[in-house]
């Protein structure tokens, strides 16, 4: 795998498990960083953000990606599109559009904008705000500018875009404010000696600035400024330096700041990818992949000995958004998967279908095991292999006399991580006799739930 095909791979996971973080980077991170040596943060500009309560819109967006749609009082439209493993969890998300910003510095005027809600709530891959509005396309003397801020209108920094037609694109790695302007070009140069006090805020407006530099040198058919590039290479090494790499060693030590710190560097290594530094930071990419398989390992662990200790089952599902981000980094071997069964502690499992012919318990999902399937032939073991603890085949072999009966088939075991446990069966069985031997395929599920005693001699 190249460097790139890595970094892809990174940015594809959701990391660890899921949890809302404010999008202030250095609260609570140790202190603070400018973003520059020669740049120093600036007064922020005072504004009031005005909503369209009346016009908002919430949806349930799970790992699997989704979209939201709003529709502002004055027709513009806002799509947010959630790629697959933004989330871990299903997040209520909410769009409310903006009426009106008091203190904008643009003098073209709000375009349009959302308030995406809940407050601070982080992605672990790039949503997509897609805004239409015939007012994306600048009016004479303007130019079309995407911004963001925090709560109600605190720290305005400006964002990438990309326009195609009446939509404007803004990829979205956090929440709060999110909308576009028309500004001159002397307003919106302005706003870019603005140096916002978050150092990540301040990362994206310097990119912000170099994209559309590049943006318009393409336009122009010029080439591409070395000074900017050795620039903007130095600026990626210093946010590196400065609030990446100080807090890698606090991640493996602390898993309540490793999500967060972590997340950072995924965003910092995003940039890096849109510049095409790749080859540049191969080492810095390494160390958070490496930190990332170390932290990830380490949280699943504590996990388990916390659900050891009180015995709640919460602790099962954080464990199995580790594993989900173990799996989707080639490291899911790293993690002992057992202790997911173990949490909370259970003495084994029982069947408890409303297949009433069925019977038996299992201690061990890893392991090979058995169950009871009783007919009017008797009763005969229905023999589970595993491959993994949530998959394997499925055998059943029964006699009577001149005819017998022989199913073998796949299984897969759901519902780890709640208090009842799904084996479904897709087997392919035949019945033999005297007049010879039919055929067919079935679907059918077992149920499960824990142990009231300990049969299975757990400690």
């Amino acid at each position: 795998m190249n460097r790139r095909q890595s970094l892809n791979k990174l940015l594809a996971i959701a990391l660890i498990i899921s949890l809302t973080l404010g999008c202030n980077f250095l609260t609570g991170l140790g202190g603070s960083a400018t973003p520059s040596s020669e740049q120093v943060a600036s007064p922020a500009l005072p504004m009031a953000v005005s909503l369209d309560d009346t016009h908002a819109s919430s949806a349930d967006i799970s790992p699997d990606g989704g979209t939201i749609t709003v529709q502002a009082a004055d027709g513009n439209r806002f799509t947010l599109i959630f790629p697959k493993d933004a989330l871990i969890n299903v997040e209520t998300i909410t769009l409310t559009p903006i009426s009106a910003i008091d203190g904008l510095p643009f003098s073209g005027g709000l375009v349009g904008g959302v308030q995406m809600s809940p407050e601070g709530l982080r992605l672990f891959q790039p949503a997509m705000l897609i805004i239409e509005s015939p007012k994306t396309v600048a009016a004479s003397g303007l130019e079309t500018v995407a911004f963001a801020y925090h709560q109600n209108g605190d720290g305005l920094y400006l964002n990438s875009s990309e326009a195609k037609g009446n939509q404007l694109m803004i990829e979205i790695w956090h929440f709060s404010g999110s909308g576009a302007a028309q500004g001159t070009p002397a307003e919106i140069q302005i706003q870019q000696g603005r140096v916002p006090s978050n150092a990540e805020d301040a990362l994206t407006q310097r990119m912000q600035d170099y994209l559309g530099r590049e943006r318009q040198a393409q336009l122009l058919g010029q080439p591409t400024d070395s000074d900017l590039q050795r620039m903007m290479g130095d600026f990626l090494r210093e946010g590196y330096d400065r609030f990446i790499a100080p807090q890698l060693p606090a991640a493996l030590q602390n898993c309540e700041a490793a999500p967060a710190i972590l997340s950072k560097a995924l965003g910092w290594l995003r940039q890096v990818q849109l510049l095409g530094y790749d080859d540049q930071f191969s080492a810095e990419n390494s160390k958070i992949m490496d930190t990332m398989s170390q932290a990830l390992a380490n949280c699943y662990n504590k996990e388990y000995d916390q659900c050891v200790i009180d015995k709640n089952i919460s602790h099962r599902t954080t464990m199995l958004g580790y594993f989900r981000q173990a799996s989707l980094l080639g490291m899911e071997d790293q993690l002992d998967y057992s202790k997911i069964e173990k949490c909370p502690p259970t003495k084994g499992w029982k069947v408890n279908s409303s297949l009433d012919k069925i019977s038996g318990i299992v201690c061990d999902f890893g392991n090979p095991f058995e169950l009871q399937l009783i007919s009017g032939w008797g009763s005969f073991p229905l023999s589970f292999t595993p491959s993994s603890p949530k998959a394997g085949t499925s055998n059943y072999t029964a006699s009577s006399g001149n005819t017998s009966e022989n199913d073998n088939g796949s299984y897969t075991v759901e519902g780890i991580g709640t208090t009842e446990i799904t084996i479904s069966i897709h087997d392919h069985g035949c019945i033999t006799s005297t007049g010879g031997t039919a055929c067919a395929d079935t679907d059918w599920s077992i149920t499960l739930a824990p142990l009231d005693t300990n049969e299975c001699g757990q400690p």
